[in-house]
């Protein structure tokens, strides 16, 4: 008895294993067969193919841009005003440009963002004069826009500093103003900071406190005004290297 028992139950035992082998096997085709799981391009190698495809294309637009704004602003240096339209020209009067600015022969010009945009504007002056004739010049949708053009008030001038922001000064009678301000991208001005110097009187009968110095609306001593006028404006001017004479 005791064999038989062991004898059944070891073709038990034997049916047992075989089954789990078949079960095994089975699900192990069925891993198989289950198909790959398709790329749906969300994947971060894909987002960075997408990426660079879209910097890449962004570049070579900023390219084409700078590329055109430069055929532009050259066409403008040899006396062509074609891209400004008729307000433009009526406003700033730049029908002299050719046969009255250009015409002297001593202009100086260099590029330089202005605005903040990555895309620069083109600015012209005298040469190291600002205040006998300076202008600013955008570029934008094939056109040229003027946003400064000066040839009339020679005690004032605009000119750059070299983080793009600009100057305006402006010396009459023994005092000068400087503001400080940037270019939005449509042309119109942000104040930044405000200097103020007057160390002479013209007039002998004027009350005006003599010397006096000023920054952004508050008085201050000559040594704070000098500092002041040095961090601002003198040390961060473009250097002469940055003009190229036209």
């Amino acid at each position: 008895m005791r064999s038989g028992c062991m004898k059944k139950t070891g073709r038990c035992i034997g049916m047992l294993a075989g089954l789990a082998l078949l079960a095994a096997c089975g699900q192990q085709g069925e891993a198989q067969s289950v198909p790959p799981v398709e790329d749906t391009g969300n994947s971060p190698e894909a987002a960075e193919t997408g990426s660079l495809e879209q910097e890449s294309s962004e570049e070579a637009l900023s390219q084409e841009r700078a590329e055109s704004a430069e055929a532009a602003y050259g066409a403008f240096l040899e006396g062509d005003i074609s891209l400004f339209d008729d307000a433009q020209v009526d406003t700033w009067a730049l029908d002299i440009w050719k046969d009255t600015i250009l015409a002297v022969g001593e202009l100086e010009y260099t590029y330089l963002d202005l605005d903040g945009d990555g895309a620069e504007e083109l600015l012209v002056q005298w040469i190291d004069e600002p205040g006998s004739f300076n202008g600013v010049f955008h570029y934008a949708n094939n056109s040229l826009f003027c946003w400064q053009f000066d040839c009339v008030e020679m005690s004032s001038g605009d000119y750059p500093l070299k983080d793009g922001a600009m100057v305006s000064q402006y010396d009459y009678n023994g005092t000068s103003s400087y503001t400080i301000f940037r270019y939005r991208s449509d042309g119109s001005r942000e104040e930044l900071a405000t200097l103020y110097i007057r160390e002479e009187l013209t007039d002998p009968e004027d009350t005006a406190p003599c010397p006096y110095y000023e920054v952004d609306g508050n008085e201050v001593d000559k040594s704070a005004f000098d500092q002041k006028l040095r961090q601002m404006i003198l040390d961060q001017m473009l250097e002469r290297g940055a003009w190229k004479k036209l």
